[in-house]
């Protein structure tokens, strides 16, 4: 019998299958050493290399090998020539091989140099090229949580000799190989030193930059544009008409020439629009322009505002810190905010803009730009995988070797079995929505099992038979020893799983607030709902694969989440009942920093929740106040929607009757008919009037709200940033 060495039980069963080896590019190239040496031990490995061992009894002062000259560079990485007796290696000698002279045929004599009058026995060790053997897995399915695995091992003999009576065995580890060229003659090239001085020298090649693409930039202001802008809420804003406002063109729509500059004459390009966003002048450093460049800055905001009001287009004003600044986080903060109210000031909606504070940056000292809004990441879980190991990546070490000889003849291929065990095991489902491969709707059917081995189990197919029938195929990615691993082989569409997910921002800290606008660290929430329903009449384990992106830190997840992992991924166990239905919800938040604009409903009941836990104070009562007035505003607007409905009912009403009463006309016994129709006329009439005396008044009631609430607005001020967060 075969046994495995060095350390597990594990067996080589014998030989159960010689195969001729056919490949499609015609007989195999000779590989191996032409010598009279025996050969011993072969070891094939997984990355592409084998281990030979070979014995010789040597009387003469020399042993001659003819190794294959596309082969030497290895016998010269890795050859090892040791007297059995003494354990002194052994010099080799090999012909010389110049720059650009070829190898002078398909094989090389290396001769190995003993010492004269006496017999020596020699060990020779060395690695060289080889195919990689190929592992194949059985799994057969058992009761009480345990399966038989069995495992073989293909080795194709390509060398060209046959392996007669050797003793094989087959192996993977983490060690790397590589071809190193060591036969040539290495020549190195000195540096011809002149004794003149060179004046004109050749400037480093340039190359191709790779990496992220950038923002699009669509202006950008330093600490003195800012200060300018401020210095400019103090005149009261010109509007321009609406007529003017250009519209937002398409990447389609061709480009118009640039007009005349600012007030100081320098010329400004005309707005540009690419992908749907909205462009202006080029990034405008006023610290090196001197003041015409500042005001061609503020011309190409109000030309961007102009481009962006009323449209949907979203930008994000990023602020940036100096390096005396003492909160670089909050006067980062405050300059994306400054620059953010000169676009709301110039007519852009609130809520298309949002500012960000980006703390200290390399290569800027303070200042603020406007960049597109990045486009909402698609998902696309299988593009990230950052854990997982691609398949066929060795994680451990194995090394299975036959206790006794065997035979593989030269192009010829054989299987061997290098275990077969008990192991635990069962059928579980497999709900794998990220992977390339996975589904984002059924998740498959795999076997949940262990190895049992103190070996590594490579990368293999997986045959799967129960009930004495086959039930499936899958693949193994490797498996460490005494590790767990899924190998889904079926899907089945008996579990069905419905994913939603919804995302929310909560304010955790507010930071300043100026003219209405708060700025803020928010917790951005992300819930994720996964709804598995079981349509099998027995219970169901379900394992659900789930990443939690980077930078997110996992809030609530079901009991055990993360026990156990699939690469970077969590695997969440779900025990689902016969017919029934689980929802497991997954909750993760990240930090950010943004700004808060109270002028949008959806911004003030943001505040408005984060003031509900916080102590009473001169803020909470500001904010309450806008928030009456908010809702004030809110049923003027209802009010003035319904009376307009009303109102354009009792035309049609009237309308109607006008019709009917000039019908009546030619009908002379119609009159107390026409009298009644005329009567509900002037009555419908007068509601008319009165519905438009309503609506004069309630949108005098509305401005007048407005003004108050632009008033509270302006008043709003912080007076502490500690509020504690339940």
């Amino acid at each position: 019998m075969l046994t495995r060495r060095p350390r597990t039980s594990l067996r080589f069963l014998p030989l159960v299958a010689l195969a001729p080896l056919v490949t499609a590019c015609g007989p195999a190239v000779s590989s191996y050493v032409h010598t009279d040496t025996t050969l011993g031990r072969v070891v094939v490995y997984r990355n592409g290399i084998a281990y030979f061992e070979r014995t010789a009894d040597v009387s003469g002062d020399h042993l001659t090998l003819k190794v294959p000259a596309d082969k030497v560079d290895d016998f010269l990485k890795s050859l090892t020539v040791v007297d059995a007796k003494t354990g002194k290696p052994a010099p080799i000698s090999y012909p010389t091989r110049l720059p650009g002279a070829s190898d002078g045929g398909p094989l090389l004599d290396m001769n190995i140099g003993l010492e004269p009058g006496s017999s020596h026995k020699l060990k020779l060790t060395y690695v060289t090229e080889s195919p990689s053997w190929k592992p194949s897995y059985r799994v057969v399915l058992g009761q009480n949580g345990k399966v038989e695995l069995e495992a073989w091992a293909i080795v194709d003999n390509t060398s060209g000799e046959d392996w007669n009576d050797v003793r094989l065995g087959v192996g993977s580890s983490s060690a790397l190989s590589f071809r190193f060229d060591l036969q040539s003659v290495r020549l190195v090239e000195r540096e011809t030193l002149q004794q003149h001085d060179l004046f004109a020298l050749a400037p480093p090649t340039g190359g191709a930059t790779y990496g992220a693409p950038e923002k699009k930039l669509l202006a950008d202001l330093d600490d003195r544009a800012l200060q300018t802008a401020a210095a400019a809420e103090s005149t009261p804003a010109q509007p321009a008409p609406v007529a003017a406002a250009a519209p937002l063109r398409t990447k389609s729509a061709s480009a118009r020439p640039s007009g005349p500059g600012g007030a100081h004459g320098h010329a400004a390009s005309a707005p540009s629009v690419a992908s749907g966003m909205v462009s202006v002048a080029p990034a405008v450093d006023v610290a090196s322009q001197a003041q015409g460049q500042q005001g061609l800055g503020m011309d190409g905001l109000s030309r961007m505002a102009q481009s962006l009001r009323g449209t949907q287009a979203q930008v994000v004003v990023e602020g940036f810190a100096r390096d005396d600044d003492e909160d670089k986080q909050s006067a980062s903060l405050a300059r994306a905010n400054k620059l953010r109210e000169e676009l709301v000031r110039g007519g852009v909606n609130p809520s298309q803009v949002v500012a960000v504070g980006r703390g200290v940056q390399v290569g800027r000292n303070g200042g603020a730009r406007v960049i597109e809004a990045p486009p909402a990441a698609a998902t696309t879980p299988a593009a990230k995988d950052p854990g997982g190991a691609a398949a066929g990546e060795p994680i451990g070490t194995s090394n299975f070797e036959s206790g006794n000889v065997t035979t593989v003849a030269r192009g010829t291929s054989a299987m061997v079995s290098i275990m077969k065990r008990e192991t635990e095991g069962d059928v579980v489902y497999l709900y794998d929505p990220e992977s390339a491969r996975g589904n984002a709707r059924f998740p498959f059917r795999s076997v949940h099992m262990k190895n049992p081995s103190d070996s590594a189990l490579e990368t293999g197919p997986v045959t799967v038979f129960g009930d004495g029938h086959f039930i499936g195929e899958g693949m193994a990615e490797p498996i460490p020893a005494h590790g767990s691993a899924f190998v889904p082989f079926a899907l089945d569409r008996q579990i069905v799983v419905d994913q939603t997910m919804a995302e929310t921002d909560e304010i955790a800290r507010i930071l300043t607030v100026q003219r209405g606008v708060f700025s803020t660290e928010v917790q951005h929430k992300r819930k994720t709902t996964f709804t598995l329903q079981n349509r099998l009449d027995d219970k169901a384990v379900v394992y659900v694969r789930h990443t939690v992106p980077e930078g997110y830190k996992l809030v609530t997840a079901p009991p055990g989440a993360g026990e156990e992992k699939l690469g970077a991924a969590r695997l969440l166990r779900v025990a689902v009942p016969a017919g029934g239905k689980v929802d497991v919800a997954i909750e993760e938040e990240t930090p950010i920093f943004k700004t808060i604009d109270v002028r949008t409903p959806e911004s003030i009941e943001q505040v408005r929740v984060f003031l509900t836990r916080a102590a009473a104070g001169p803020l909470k009562e500001q904010v309450t106040t806008l928030l009456a007035l908010n809702k004030e505003m809110a049923d003027i607007d209802q009010r003035i929607a319904t009376t307009r409905e009303q109102m354009v009912e009792y035309r049609s009403r009237m309308n109607e009757l006008h019709e009917q009463i000039f019908t009546l006309k030619a009908v002379r016994t119609a009159g107390p008919l026409m009298h009644s129709l005329e009567g509900k006329m002037q009555e419908v009439s007068d509601k008319l009037s009165k519905a438009t005396i309503d609506i004069v008044a309630l949108e005098e009631k509305r401005m007048l709200a407005r003004v108050h609430f632009q008033d509270a607005v302006a008043d709003l001020s912080l007076d502490t940033v500690d509020a504690s967060r339940s």
